[in-house]
């Protein structure tokens, strides 16, 4: 087991890229229907998207509340958003912990590729997978909502 990782996941949705990121910009606002779709996965969501920012985030993860602060770089072109992670309780098992999204066109639809890039500070501590989950839950959900809306 290494103490350096990386996590892949690629989902296929529904929606166009541009729909699809279009719901997890800054510039769109999330409605309460789609907030209250994913209440349970995310305690709140407050996701700062504009290059060079820096944002909160606060999420439930296994019934304990986690806040994470990182500085996000957008890449229009590439319809990506990566957060490296700069202070929360995560950096407490992970030396770093770099996450990016990527959405991009397929057919009539979409697929949304997530990396995990994390550096555990031993090697006891596990893969980051349950945020996999979560990540793949809430990619579905906008998906829903975005192709609702």
């Amino acid at each position: 087991m290494a103490l350096v990782g990386k996590l892949e996941t690629e989902i296929e949705v529904k929606s166009s890229a541009e729909k699809f990121s279009a719901h997890t910009e800054q510039k769109h606002i999330l409605s309460p229907k789609l907030i209250m779709r994913i209440y349970m996965a995310l305690r709140s969501m407050k996701v700062i998207c504009t290059p060079q920012a820096q944002s909160s985030r606060n999420f439930n993860l296994d019934g304990k509340v986690h806040t994470v602060k990182g500085r996000i770089h957008v890449d229009e072109e590439k319809k990506s958003v990566t957060s490296v992670t700069v202070e929360g309780e995560i950096l407490k098992n992970y030396k770093s912990v770099n996450v990016t999204i990527q959405v991009i066109p397929k057919g009539e639809g979409s697929l949304v590729k997530w990396i995990w890039e994390y550096e555990k500070v031993s090697l006891d501590i596990p893969d980051p997978k349950k945020f996999q989950d979560l990540a793949i839950n809430v990619t579905k959900d906008v998906d829903a909502y975005a192709t609702s809306a």
